[in-house]
């Protein structure tokens, strides 16, 4: 079998290019640059140069199309939002040449947009960070209802559309009223629906899932332990737990209803006083520590796979070890390097944060039972040189 998959740059990337290509499928790597990181992997049989699809979505398409009709595809895996997001409405001219097992665009917008995503899941009763919902960026006769700070300020979507091509937002923080008032005066991404939460304080966790039409097919749990920054963001060391059953129910309240097909990443907090998994987000693609599944036993890829070739199978429930880590060595470093060089303030650490002592002496834990590298591998050790050129360049 043979599958194109995109955003070679990106981690989640790699992992499916390895996970299928050590169970001989042809991986076929995608991205916006000559080189990637995916694309360096000994199981990458091809690679090619596409448009971005944020500064030129048509051609971004067209690529790959053209890619899919000449090389026989069997399978389409977009790896990143944009990749959905462009590709999405275009499932049409894709399946007269090959397969994409992933929701249709209304859906996976629906879910993307947390603004609506966290107003279903307080209609169907799941757990959200205390919110206020600002529908407009308009603060009058909001302010005066927000009585602690900081607060945290999110963009309804992540990626939004201006004219013909795609911008990111970002996630930002407020410290006091006037901090609150500047965000909303000076992003105009905010004057879409956003949302302003109370920081919750606590784990992160997240159930990663694969579903066809609503029926789950597999499910895997994981705890973050250090993330880039260290306030919050990227899990750069994570590890497997067991499936908590109040996660559990709350991502099928929320994915079932919308008949739910393919892969999603649902990211919780357990907020450290009440113990209850508040909802942040669902990623309704292949996430960044996808290696962490497969390391622990869960071959998304694969299983995504044979989902879309007609052979579904399902994954016992804990069918999985518990206790695996994995590690992104690279981010760890720069989050090493943040808590070492700047104030806990302007990291907007939450109470309780480890110091700068405790952070570099579990930074200098290399080797422990059932800890795995996310890039480093002996077995494929280009990616590791690619991204640590890369790195040194970027510096």
């Amino acid at each position: 079998m043979r599958v194109l998959i995109t955003d070679g740059n990106e981690r989640a990337a790699l992992a499916v290019t390895r996970a299928l290509g050590r169970k001989q499928v042809e991986v076929i790597v995608g991205a916006d640059t000559q080189r990637s990181l995916a694309g360096s992997s000994r199981y990458c049989q091809k690679n090619f140069v596409y448009p971005s699809p944020y500064q030129d979505p048509e051609g971004f398409v067209a690529t790959l199309l053209e890619m899919v009709r000449g090389h026989d595809v069997d399978a389409v895996f977009p790896i990143s939002d944009i990749a959905m997001h462009v590709i999405g409405p275009e499932r049409a001219q894709f399946e007269h040449f090959t397969r994409l097992p992933s929701p249709p665009a209304e859906v996976f917008q629906e879910i993307s947009d947390k603004y609506r995503l966290m107003q279903r899941a307080v209609s169907e009763g799941v757990g959200i960070p205390e919110t206020i919902f600002v529908p407009d960026g308009k603060l009058e006769g909001i302010l005066d209802t927000i009585t602690a700070f900081p607060v945290v300020v999110k963009p309804g979507c992540s990626l939004l559309k201006d004219g013909g091509q795609w911008k990111k937002t970002s996630v930002c923080y407020a410290e006091s009223r006037e901090d609150l008032l500047r965000l909303y005066h000076e992003k105009a991404y905010l004057r879409a629906p956003s949302l302003i939460q109370q920081r919750v304080v606590g784990a992160g966790e997240g159930l990663f899932v694969l579903m066809q039409e609503g029926t789950p097919l597999g499910m895997f749990a994981h705890r973050r332990l250090r993330e880039r920054p260290p306030s919050g963001g990227v899990s750069v060391l994570r590890e497997s737990i067991a499936l908590p059953k109040a996660m559990v129910e709350a991502t099928l309240k929320l994915l079932q209803p919308v008949k739910w097909h393919g892969v999603a990443m649902v990211e919780f907090k357990v907020d450290q006083v009440t113990q209850r998994p508040l909802l942040m987000e669902i990623n309704g693609r292949f996430w960044g520590s996808l290696q962490l599944a497969v390391d622990a036993g869960v071959n998304f890829p694969l299983l995504l796979l044979e989902m879309a070739m007609g052979n579904a199978q399902t994954v016992p429930e804990n069918g999985y070890r518990i206790g695996v880590k994995s590690r992104w060595l690279l981010g760890d470093l720069d989050q090493l390097v943040m808590r070492v060089k700047k104030r806990d303030r302007t990291l907007n650490l939450p109470p309780g944060a480890p110091s700068k002592f405790r952070s570099f002496m579990s930074f200098c834990r290399f080797f422990e039972r059932d800890l795995f590298y996310e890039v480093e591998d002996f077995d494929d050790p280009a990616p590791s040189r690619f991204e640590m050129l890369r790195y040194i360049k970027l510096a």
